[in-house]
């Protein structure tokens, strides 16, 4: 999966911020405690709870080929309401891999919810094919600022 263009970045750093903005808001407003469980919200549960998604859906992809096709033809559209009704077309004709979807995604719908999060299934589709493309170039940040 190589797309021709580089907006799949936006997308994942998208994710990212809001999976860092809202762990680091409930990490800031949570008291610890020494005996407290696991806080369900914070950014490494988070983390976890989207990267575990996000690998069951790529082990689910690699294993329906028709299906990881589909989406990966699709995702190399340009982005907005024409890949939104492509998506909409696929899942219409494989109603199976609508539900498969839904239920591997379904960790990370109940944790946005419970969690109050800003992801949903597009962002995490984004992220799951920002993850298997090799980044191209430097990452932002000082020393590309420096090199400038």
């Amino acid at each position: 999966m190589q797309p021709t263009n580089g907006g799949l970045r936006r997308p994942l750093a998208a994710v990212l911020a809001a999976i860092a903005a809202g762990g680091a808001t409930v990490a800031v407003l949570a008291v610890p405690s020494a005996t407290a469980a696991t806080d369900p919200c914070a950014a490494s549960e988070v983390a976890r709870t989207a990267g575990g998604v996000a690998t069951n859906i790529g082990n689910y992809l690699d294993t329906h080929p028709k299906t990881n096709q589909a989406l990966t033809t699709i995702s190399q559209q340009q982005g907005g309401a024409t890949s939104i009704a492509a998506l909409k077309a696929y899942f219409d004709t494989d109603p199976q891999a609508a539900k498969d979807i839904q239920q591997l995604q379904q960790p990370l719908t109940v944790l946005g919810t419970r969690c109050k999060l800003p992801v949903t299934m597009p962002q995490l589709m984004g992220l799951v094919q920002a993850t298997q493309i090799p980044a191209t170039g430097p990452l932002p940040g000082p020393a590309t600022a420096a090199a400038r």
